[in-house]
């Protein structure tokens, strides 16, 4: 993406792009040398993710992140970027392939009793044709990245395999037509 904007002598895009993905790699590395991070800062780390990806697509899809004041205000920790894989699957799976005008990326993360649930939430063209897509244009691919994730939440969650840790749901319109995704992601409050 930045040799693109160079290329394209767009110099301020360029810019741009590299202050944040510098300042992304930085928190990144900081966070590396813990297991666990407060969610304001794993938060600010995804929301630069995200401004990233947005000038990478530029600017094909609108976002709201939404994080409940509580786990803002206390001294919640969570593994580092565990939502970001979900993100970028919304992002480049199901936003990008889209044509569709008014495309949206919504994130929230509550507090709910003993739990932090997040949900990412987007209007793109949902799993099935992003499957068929990916079969078509990387045939060879095999994705691993969501599996990786979900055995990670639930090593963190200490929960078997076969728990609702991670749950995803397919969206239709009004007619019935895919209209995007929408993932529930549920980890342990600490």
């Amino acid at each position: 993406s930045i040799e693109n904007f160079i290329m394209q002598n767009e110099k301020r895009l360029a810019s741009d792009y590299l202050n944040k993905f510098a300042k992304l790699i930085r928190m990144i590395l900081d966070s590396s040398r813990n297991e666990l991070v407060p969610v304001a800062k794993d938060m600010e780390a995804l929301q630069l993710y995200i401004d990233l990806e947005q000038l990478r697509f530029g600017n094909t899809f609108s976002y709201k992140t939404y994080v409940d004041p509580d786990l803002l205000n206390g001294d919640y920790r969570v593994p580092s970027l565990i939502i970001q894989p979900y993100v970028e699957n919304a992002i480049v799976h199901g936003l990008a392939h889209s044509e569709g005008k008014d495309l949206n990326l919504a994130v929230t993360a509550s507090l709910e009793n003993d739990k932090i649930k997040y949900e990412v939430q987007d209007t793109g063209v949902g799993r099935k044709k992003a499957q068929e897509y990916n079969r078509q244009n990387k045939p060879q691919h095999k994705s691993v990245g969501l599996k990786i994730t979900e055995d990670r939440i639930n090593i963190f969650n200490n929960k078997p395999s076969d728990n609702d840790s991670v749950k995803f749901t397919d969206l239709y319109d009004g007619e019935g037509k895919p209209a995007g995704t929408k993932v529930e992601i549920t980890i342990k409050s600490i």
